[in-house]
């Protein structure tokens, strides 16, 4: 009996629904693949005065403006005529990391980003963001354009997406230049390695009310319109009284209406100097039915 009921319970057993594997939970908030420079093709800012053998400040003051310039295209929609550059940087004591903290908070404010997860919600809604805790290693360096005496050093990179690989995750990383000054090369480092991730650092300013092109300006209030007038081939604007185009007509250095119909002009988002474009003054008219003079643009 006590081998029968033993041959049964075996069976009972073999029948029985098998448990569900452990599976690893993946995070389906985040694509597998992502880069800002597909994104927003138009992001990558040179510096013009990158050059081998910089200081770590320089390289700090470097890198914080070339994530502004490139959240500055993302805010302008397009590559910016506009930008921030620097020169040979200042002796200073101030620590590279801490340098760049300075830069973001005197353009509007930083914050940290402390895990995996806030790094790719910041750099997939507002664009690149910089680790300032990246320490790479003489393999990396052997494969990348950095520079050799950084090797085990702490330095500052940009970080602009991410990318599931076959040996798993690895940050996409944009560094300052390329071979002989040519356009940089996306470098991999795996997520979690060589302190990549430790300390990110974010601006916090969408630069919406930055200038990224040239004047001279006509502010018009686009509220309502920030998508669609960045495709339009002309538009138009009411005015109560011509003495609204005065600050047009003092940076032309002009009071003549035929003057205005021959330069290029910016015509700026008045709530978001940010959004511009070029154009030209094609009329301007009296429009008698609503007592009000209507400006015309055709943009370049």
């Amino acid at each position: 009996t006590r081998l029968c009921q033993d041959a049964q319970n075996f069976y009972d057993e073999c029948m029985a629904t098998p448990p569900e594997p452990k599976r690893r939970r993946i995070n389906s908030i985040f694509p597998l693949n992502f880069n800002a420079n597909s994104k927003w093709s138009y992001i990558l800012i040179e510096q013009p005065n990158v050059r081998p053998g910089l200081s770590k400040a320089e390289m700090a003051n470097m890198v914080a403006l070339q994530c502004i310039n490139a959240r500055g295209a993302i805010a302008h929609g397009r590559r910016p005529e506009l930008a921030f550059f620097t020169s040979k940087a200042k002796s200073t004591t101030v620590a590279h990391t801490d340098l760049v903290f300075k830069v973001f908070k005197h353009h509007g404010g930083v914050k940290e980003l402390t895990s995996i997860e806030e790094i790719k919600e910041e750099i997939m809604k507002n664009g690149p963001v910089v680790s300032t805790s990246f320490r790479p290693s003489m393999a990396f360096l052997n494969n990348n354009v950095i520079a050799r005496s950084q090797c085990g050093c702490q330095k500052d990179i940009l970080i602009v997406g991410w990318k599931q690989i076959s040996s798993g995750e690895v940050w996409l990383v944009q560094p300052l230049y390329g071979h002989d000054g040519d356009e940089s090369p996306i470098a991999q480092v795996a997520v979690g390695q060589l302190g990549i991730d430790e300390h990110c650092l974010a601006p916090t300013n969408t630069f919406d009310n930055y200038v990224w092109q040239s004047g001279p300006y006509y502010d018009a209030n686009l509220s309502g319109n920030e998508k669609e007038w960045q495709t339009w081939e002309s538009m138009w604007s009411l005015l109560d009284s011509l003495s609204e185009l005065e600050p047009l007509f003092k940076e032309l250095g002009t009071t003549s209406f035929s003057a205005l119909q021959s330069p290029i002009i910016t015509v700026r988002h008045k709530l978001k100097k940010a959004q511009s474009r070029k154009a030209y003054l094609r009329s301007i008219q009296w429009v008698k039915e609503k007592s009000k003079w209507k400006i015309t643009f055709d943009f370049v």
